[in-house]
């Protein structure tokens, strides 16, 4: 069995917001720019525990965040949704917040369409991004339409959950990790959970020996920025700053596989040929393999780190 690396000393962070704070955790000096890390859906910045001890440290800071409604992060009010908008804005308003001229930009799955999506929309303020192993959502309308649909239905539901508290589950910590494995579509061990729910239970009041999820039941919803081919393309084009993009090779049997796979495909072949400061590797492993095995895309990032950042970006 697998050994669990430990993170590395970290400052958890309250980054103040109207509707409360969103919660993170930063490493390396406080006075240097940070990398902005932003998890997937339904994870939180437990996702980064692993791979940011191989990453570099000498001079160079990172700040993992959890989204709104997940891990250590307040709620948004209640009668609201949250929705892919809401999460582009938060990028840049913490830029704002800490006052960075530029953002450096890491994410995994639906953290990595948000750092690609705001890097098309407000491309002078990001100098670079590194996405991991998603990068837009679907195209296809009907699918959209139909995702919608399914997503919107829920809503009513997934809102007086979270409205009374008294009706949301209760779990073992063994049955959570065999939800957590359930719902990644076994991208993740066991083990890998250990990391997600650090930041991800807490304790029953009510019933010793159980745990709820800290997050927001409404973050179930659907609430994705679904564009057509085209306009990802414009928003690619607009992207000047270097990426690179980490692929898996071992795709999750998710609803839509093979849509996915042939959005994902079109839009990195526009921008291999589009975008001379595009790059694409494709690593061994499953979709959480930055968490699972992180040797295995370590090294690129850190080489892509140290030739664009490198210990020189202070606030």
């Amino acid at each position: 069995m697998k050994k669990i690396k430990e993170t590395q000393e970290f400052t958890e962070v309250k980054i103040p917001v109207p509707w409360g704070h969103v919660a993170g955790k930063w490493y390396g000096p406080a006075d240097v720019r940070p990398i902005l890390m932003i998890h997937g859906w339904l994870d939180n910045a437990g996702t980064w525990d692993t791979l940011i001890p191989l990453l570099p440290k000498d001079g160079i800071s990172y700040l993992a965040i959890d989204l709104p409604g997940h891990g250590f992060s307040s709620h948004i009010p209640e009668g609201m949704i949250y929705s892919h908008y809401d999460y582009v804005w938060l990028i840049h308003r913490i830029r704002m917040i800490y006052n960075w001229p530029k953002v450096s930009l890491l994410g995994h799955s639906v953290g990595s369409i948000l750092c690609f999506l705001y890097s098309g929309i407000f491309a002078q303020y990001v100098d670079m991004i590194i996405g991991l192993d998603l990068i837009i959502t679907f195209t296809d309308a009907r699918l959209v339409t139909n995702v919608l649909q399914v997503s919107l239905s829920r809503a009513t539901t997934l809102m007086l959950h979270h409205m009374t508290p008294e009706s949301q589950s209760t779990y073992t910590k063994e049955e959570l990790v065999e939800r957590l494995v359930a719902n990644s579509y076994d991208s993740l061990s066991p083990k890998d959970c250990e990391y997600f729910l650090r930041r991800g239970m807490k304790r029953s009041k009510s019933k010793p020996g159980r745990f709820k999820l800290t997050s927001d039941p409404r973050v179930k919803m659907y609430s994705w920025i679904s564009l057509s081919q085209e306009n990802y393309h414009s928003l690619a084009k607009e992207i000047t700053c270097p990426i690179i993009f980490i692929s898996a090779n071992i795709k999750r049997n998710i609803p839509n596989k093979e849509i996915t796979a042939a959005n994902e495909k079109t839009i990195v072949d526009f921008m291999k040929e589009n975008m001379p400061n595009f790059k694409h590797h494709i690593v061994s492993g499953k979709h959480h393999v930055h968490l699972s095995d992180p040797e295995r895309v370590s090294g690129i990032i850190s080489d892509f780190i140290l030739k664009h950042r490198g210990p020189k970006s202070k606030i």
